[in-house]
């Protein structure tokens, strides 16, 4: 078989992303499936490498190892050349592959979910996303507002670092955040709603293991809108906690309904896409059903 292409970013989780990718490519080897080291000392050297691997033909599959970030890199090479995608955990996040009911640190039993799945990769959804200019695509999730300058906050943090991050931008945050007007069209169908957040999912996870949209599917042809309807700073703080296992969905000030396309305006809040800072609002989402084959039982 032709090689699969791996893309690994060394600084993922502090830099144990590096080591993890020592251990894949090792069993990889030892399993006798050929692999071919794409990573650079950048996303764009990664990029361009793994480009002409491609336009060559010479990749038979893409391997992502690292966080969300690059697994959204790797989304990135896979939906538009129509080549399958395995993903490797290795970040602090991890959210896309917590759907894959894998090990988040067992590199072996990864490895072995991506090497099953060579000869019938399953179709998942991938999202087609447009923002500040530019469209990409995702599997994971997309939002504007409270959360966003959370996430944003988190990655500037030196510590902690990992969840914990976002649960210190968030309390840093709260004292000065006002409500937002968010201007949503969905389906064709336009609302005006003052919330907290408001964003959309593809997977159940989001920052780091909040199950934010606990019926997500990203095989079910559709995204969740999920929205915290305005609250008091007190409320939002009694809510947040019960996120890491969905139970904010039993708060009446949770709103999560299903959506093929949507676009989100509000006042030029940053917009975050799996765990990255992607632009600012207005964005626009749309699925496309099956669009990734997804090297995972």
């Amino acid at each position: 078989m032709k090689p699969l292409g791996v893309i690994l970013n060394p600084q993922a989780n502090r830099g144990g992303a590096k080591l993890v990718g020592q251990a894949a490519f090792e069993h990889f080897a030892e399993a006798g499936i050929p692999v071919v080291n794409l990573s650079g000392d950048t996303a764009a050297a990664a990029i361009q490498k793994a480009e002409q691997m491609i336009q060559s033909q010479d990749l038979s599959g893409i391997v992502a190892i690292g966080g969300d970030g690059t697994s959204q890199l790797g989304v990135n090479l896979a939906v538009p050349n129509q080549l399958p995608l395995g993903l490797i955990p290795a970040g602090s996040g991890n959210d896309q592959v917590r759907e894959l009911g894998i090990s988040l640190t067992d590199t072996k039993a990864a490895v072995e979910n991506i090497i099953s799945a060579l000869d019938s990769p399953k179709r998942v959804d991938a999202m087609k996303v447009s923002v500040s200019g530019r469209d990409f695509w995702s599997i994971g999730s997309i939002s504007a507002g409270f959360d966003a300058l959370c996430a944003t906050r988190a990655n500037s943090l030196k510590w902690p670092k990992g969840p914990n991050s976002y649960v210190a931008a968030l309390l840093l945050e709260l004292p000065s955040f006002e409500a937002i007007e968010y201007h949503l069209d969905i389906d064709g169908e336009k609302r005006v709603v003052e919330a907290m957040l408001c964003g959309v999912a593809n997977v159940k996870n989001f920052g780091g293991g909040m199950k934010i949209s606990p019926s997500s599917d990203f095989t079910d042809g559709e995204l969740e809108v999920f929205m915290l309807h305005k609250v008091s700073r007190a409320r939002l703080l009694r809510i947040f906690p019960t996120v890491y296992k969905g139970n904010h969905i039993r708060f009446p000030e949770i709103e999560i309904f299903k959506a093929k396309s949507i676009k989100i305006s509000n006042d030029s809040f940053p917009v975050t896409s799996d765990g990255e800072l992607v632009g600012n609002a207005p964005f626009a989402a749309e699925v496309h059903p099956g669009a990734l084959r997804l090297l995972s039982l």
